[in-house]
């Protein structure tokens, strides 16, 4: 064989020239299509792009490494409420910290060998099975999308920015509901986070209560005197 360093230089590379190597498997020298390797790439979480997860769907609820499976009443996009992610991507790393990041946010699932088929959606919730969790289960609501999914397709996950907004809150309240102070109203703002809080009473001041959250969907405050006002969430 002549030197590598003789050979034509290609200027114009496609998916079906070939490179050549040694296959790690009986260290056998062998001819690699540049399609499969740009697969490989695409599907091995060897290369991480703007954050995206890279997961195979499988059909078993409780996924192995570097698979994910569904909920739905069918399998188009649309038709998706959760899904369970191994908390150890193809790549046999354990990024559970990471899937928990996606909480609150939305996030769009591509099929990596077809981008027609996507899915838009925001994560209402993410649980874990307690201490010994192999995987976490993401609570979605579809938002907009195209097509089905099918197993055993890889599909990235990353969040997406459309339609992301800060959310918030806002309900008209009377500290009145009692003969004695204090004056303790419950807010269901279900935002599905810790917001910040600001009261504005009718004459448009600001008033300062006790505010204790009960999970990331309420709070109560509290006020020794009676008044209506305007709670603001965010």
């Amino acid at each position: 064989m002549a030197r590598i360093s003789s050979y034509d230089l290609d200027t114009s590379v496609s998916k079906t020239d070939k490179v050549i190597g040694t296959d790690s498997s009986g260290n056998t020298t062998k001819n690699f299509n540049m399609g499969d390797v740009a697969n490989f790439l695409n599907t091995s979480s060897l290369i991480n792009v703007n954050g995206q997860v890279v997961y195979k769907l499988t059909g078993n609820n409780s996924p192995a490494a570097g698979e994910f499976s569904k909920t739905g009443s069918s399998n188009n996009f649309s038709a998706m409420t959760s899904f369970n992610f191994s908390h150890t991507n193809t790549n046999n790393q354990n990024i559970e910290t990471y899937l928990n990041y996606f909480d609150g946010l939305r996030v769009v699932l591509t099929q990596t060998d077809d981008q027609n088929n996507f899915g838009l959606y925001n994560v209402d919730s993410i649980t874990n099975t307690g201490e010994g969790a192999t995987f976490s289960t993401l609570t979605v609501t579809f938002i907009e999308g195209n097509g089905a999914m099918q197993e055993n397709k890889f599909y990235a996950m990353a969040y997406s920015p459309k339609g992301q907004t800060d959310k918030h809150y806002e309900e008209s309240v009377a500290f009145n509901n009692s003969t004695t102070p204090p004056f303790t109203r419950t807010i269901n703002h279900n935002l599905s986070k810790f917001p910040s809080v600001t009261v504005v009473d009718s004459g448009g001041s600001r008033v300062i209560g006790e505010v204790n959250h009960i999970d990331k969907n309420s709070f109560t405050i509290t006020f020794k005197d009676t008044f209506s006002a305007k709670v603001y969430a965010n």
